[in-house]
């Protein structure tokens, strides 16, 4: 008898052989030949800046820290570097880019001066000089200063006023308030406690030079005190909770002008050590004005009635 047609035995799922599939990613062609080296596209290089070691310092000193530790600061712009100059700043590090300077007869002149000034001089590319700037419109010229800050044991004061600031914290306001000061001749600035930074750039750019012209002292509150009774000095704050207004008393020479915080103003034990309270008026809905327009608006009286009475 003819035997029945047997069908094919199927293999277990777990023993077939997977089907061979074309993977896009897979350099082969249709017929699973390997596609030739050079048809593989190279990976793209990505150019990368090495800055010169100097330039890194230079970033360095964006960092308080790092200001603190070299005892420098950075200033960049054709003015303010002259201005530094003109003060007899000792300038460590020169920095001039030839592709940005603008070769107007004060720019020439200023860089021959650096050249003249600085310890050491440094031409830099574009790239480079650009990452230590922070500035915007990039002039290729700065200057590393080394700051000068004295203890309060130093001051003596004279008959020009001191400005006391004690934990003020916006580099900008300090700025400002150091342009005043130089407006109205003050000595300088006694920065008291957790002030922000003169040095910042911000503060920097905010006093438009006038950081040259003054002293800095730094301090703290009990040794401002302590200082100022040994020495009998006058000093002067301001607060809303008093009659007398800023204008209506006689400012003595030599005097402090002691101001507090943005938001604070003045506290208790801060108002405690003052001679002289006083109160700017003011007529609006607001409660305070800006630290820099309140201090300057003193600054200004007491300028005012020094000026007749010489």
């Amino acid at each position: 008898m003819p035997r029945k047609p047997t069908k094919p035995s199927r293999q277990p799922a777990s023993q077939q052989r997977p089907a061979k599939r074309t993977d896009r990613n897979d350099r082969s062609n249709n017929y699973g030949r390997k596609l030739p080296a050079q048809a593989q596209k190279p990976a793209p290089v990505v150019e990368q800046i090495v800055l010169p070691d100097i330039v890194k310092e230079i970033r360095q000193l964006r960092s308080r820290d790092a200001r603190d530790r070299t005892g420098t600061y950075y200033i960049e712009g054709a003015r303010i570097v002259a201005q530094a100059i003109n003060a007899g700043l000792p300038i460590e590090i020169g920095a001039i880019s030839l592709e940005l300077l603008s070769r107007t007869e004060h720019s020439n002149e200023t860089v021959s001066a650096l050249r003249k000034a600085a310890k050491q001089m440094v031409e830099l590319s574009i790239s480079a000089f650009s990452g230590i700037s922070f500035k915007e419109n990039l002039q290729g010229i700065g200057a590393v200063v080394k700051l000068e800050q004295e203890p309060l044991s130093n001051v003596q004061l004279t008959d020009r006023p001191w400005v006391a600031l004690n934990g003020v914290g916006n580099p900008g306001n300090l700025g400002a308030i150091m342009r005043t000061c130089d407006a109205v001749g003050c000595e300088g600035l006694i920065l008291i406690g957790d002030t922000t930074d003169p040095y910042h750039p911000a503060a920097i750019r905010a006093s438009m030079g006038s950081l040259f012209a003054l002293r800095m002292v730094r301090t703290n509150f009990e040794e401002f005190g302590e200082w100022k009774k040994a020495n009998g000095y006058h000093v002067i704050g301001t607060t809303p909770d008093v009659e007398q207004e800023y204008q209506t008393i006689s400012y003595p020479s030599p005097a402090i002008l002691l101001m507090g915080s943005e938001r604070l103003g003045l506290s208790v034990v801060e108002q405690s050590i003052c001679d002289t309270l006083v109160r700017i008026p003011m007529a609006g809905t607001c409660d305070s004005l800006n630290l820099g327009v309140a201090t300057s608006i003193v600054l200004y009286e007491m300028f005012r009635q020094q000026r007749l009475a010489q």
